[in-house]
């Protein structure tokens, strides 16, 4: 009897065994981490063409997306069939999508991840709508991408199509195929549209090009006209008018790389333009312009003087040794950086001679006391170098002194590295200015943080800065979380002892209003969201604190922008679009102000 209850335990323990290892996923099968699919090869079994009369079945989205580069999504929408697996996020009705996992049979083998899918007919999620469940068949129309190696949906580019054999319409169909790529990049031969695109996705996620190009085209659409407030536009362009695989313009000046002035032509959808100027695959999913590093250069075949055209980016003359008795000019600093072969850090310190042409952020008294610039020999944008994160005069960090402006002569002490291979720079921290000169006529600088601000981002702190004014000892903090709010409520003005007054207000964004949460304990500031300090005196800077939530430090867009017209120092949590980004999440704020 003990033998037999003995071999009965041991059955019974070993159809355990059996069935917990069939509930194990496969190694392959984590997304995020680049492993959803196995290396570089092709999944069995696919099945369809992504149509929606054939959508292909999860293992062919697999496969499709494989063979996608980092970063890069579909041209086209397709269409995915299968059975939900797991809900990752349901549908809610503050944002509209949810997010899910499908596969072919329904288990966790060759899943395909939604991402922040819209629900049916392309619309967003009510409270009505019934809630995407496991086991629910599903096909999807959207936009597939190899984000780091998870193929996934786009993120807001697409939606579920049929629910369990339901649906309210909204296909898209497959876009007009793109023309051939031609051009070199240059105003005698100008890339398309579809040239560009494919220059940009060589460049990586980020990385500025180190050169002006021109791209042609005709506008598709247009974003935010020229004005004369800020003075540039945004607009996309294709090569053929239409919607269909377009390069963004985004925040591009006027002809002649001026500012857009009363009396100037206002572009419009079927334009015809040539762009030039420094272009980037933002966040490795939008190819665009660099925001006010580029300007239109003709406008239906008429430039900003037809006598005397633009001239060509050239190429100068390299000069110099690297000594500090013979500077490199900027363009032997670029040949010598580019021939050290791609992160690899010179061997030696060396000196370079340039004019400074764009300001990334100037130098602040703050905790790193660094400064980021472009240099190049005539202090045009052409031909570049960027000198990331240098310290000051005397291999300092910066207390007091001049501040750069554009046309400034300098001479920089370093290491340089060329960092991706494609951006020939110094190394962060291993370089200093040997002098500053200033320049004649130079231009005020444009600081990234706009205006006569520049910002600083450490962690959960951002300090917006006025170049313009002198800090005193006269400050006052204000926390968001004590000032009697309800949760879930838009903050009302708050009013300083001293006359100050803070409004948040929606910008241009009319959809999401700044809101205060308990548990953000402050405002959240969403996407083109403002916030006015109407100063009782001027004021000199502006240190936020702001809330960190599951490793995501809630500080703002990287287009985060800040301007001063007298008592008045407004901030603006700019981006792309009026949507998304990173929300600015403020729980104090700790006002100085002027001298």
């Amino acid at each position: 009897m003990k033998k037999l209850f003995k071999n009965l335990m041991f059955l019974a323990l070993t159809a355990i065994t059996f069935t917990a290892c069939e509930d194990v996923p496969s190694p392959y099968d984590i997304p995020g981490t680049g492993k959803n699919i196995p290396g570089s090869g092709q999944l069995e079994g696919a099945t369809g063409e992504g149509t929606l009369a054939n959508p292909f079945n999860a293992v062919a989205a697999l496969n499709y997306g494989n063979k996608l580069a980092p970063g890069e999504e579909s041209t086209d929408y397709v269409y995915v069939k299968g059975t939900v697996v797991s809900i990752k996020e349901e549908f809610t009705t503050q944002y509209g999508s949810g997010t899910f996992y499908i596969s072919d049979d329904g288990t966790a083998a060759n899943r395909f991840y939604a991402y922040r899918v819209y629900y049916l007919g392309n619309q967003k999620f009510t409270k009505d709508d019934e809630q995407v469940k496991p086991g629910d068949v599903v096909v999807l129309c959207a936009k597939i991408t190899n984000y780091n190696g998870t193929i996934e949906t786009v993120q807001n580019k697409g939606f579920v199509y049929e629910l369990n054999g339901k649906n309210r319409g909204g296909a898209v169909e497959p876009s007009t195929p793109s023309a051939d790529p031609t051009g070199e990049g240059t105003l005698a031969s100008p890339y398309n549209v579809a040239a560009v695109l494919k220059y940009i996705n060589t460049l990586g996620a980020d990385t500025e090009s180190p050169k002006d190009i021109y791209v042609k085209g005709k506008i598709s659409q247009i974003k935010e006209e020229f004005s004369t407030q800020y003075g540039n536009g945004t607009f996309y362009i294709s090569d053929d008018g239409t919607t269909s695989n377009e390069f963004y313009a985004f925040r591009i000046m006027y002809l002649g790389n001026k500012k857009f002035a009363a009396g100037n032509t206002q572009v419009k959808a079927g334009d015809e333009v040539i762009i030039c100027g420094k272009v980037v695959n933002f966040k490795g999913n939008t190819p665009e312009t660099v925001q006010n590093k580029a300007y239109l250069y003709s406008l239906n075949g008429t430039t900003a003087s037809q006598d005397t055209p633009t001239p060509e980016p050239t190429e100068g003359e390299p000069k110099g040794s690297g000594t500090q008795a013979d500077p490199f000019n900027v363009l032997a600093a670029l040949n010598y950086t580019t021939a050290l072969g791609a992160d690899k850090e010179s061997d030696k310190e060396v000196y370079i001679k340039g004019k400074v042409s764009t300001i990334k952020f100037n130098y602040v008294a703050d905790n790193y006391g660094n400064a980021t610039f472009y240099i190049s020999d005539d202090a045009t944008t052409n031909n570049e170098f960027y000198c990331y994160r240098v310290l000051y005069i005397g291999n300092q960090k910066y207390t007091s002194g001049a501040l750069l402006n554009v046309g400034d002569e300098v001479v920089i002490c370093g290491k340089v590295v060329n960092y991706k291979g494609n951006t020939p720079e110094t190394v962060q921290n291993k370089a200093y200015l040997v002098s500053l000169t200033a320049g004649s006529g130079s231009e005020e600088p444009e600081p990234v943080a706009g205006g006569d601000v520049t910002k600083t981002v450490s962690g959960t702190t951002v300090t917006l800065v006025n170049t313009k004014a002198t800090a005193s000892t006269n400050s006052v903090t204000v926390d968001f979380n004590n000032q009697g709010w309800n949760n879930a409520t838009a903050p009302s003005t708050v009013t300083l002892a001293d006359g100050t007054t803070i409004e948040f207000g929606n910008g241009e964004n009319t959809s999401n209003s700044p809101m205060f949460y308990t548990a953000t304990k402050g405002v959240r500031v969403y996407a083109k969201n403002t916030i006015d300090i109407n100063g009782s005196k001027p004021v000199a800077k502006v240190v936020m604190e702001c809330d960190s939530y599951n490793g995501t430090d809630y500080v703002g867009n990287s287009l985060l922008t800040a301007t001063v017209s007298g008592n008045k120092f407004t901030i603006i949590n700019d981006h792309t679009e009026a949507k998304g980004g990173v929300q600015l999440r403020v729980k104090t704020m700790t006002i100085t102000y002027a001298q």
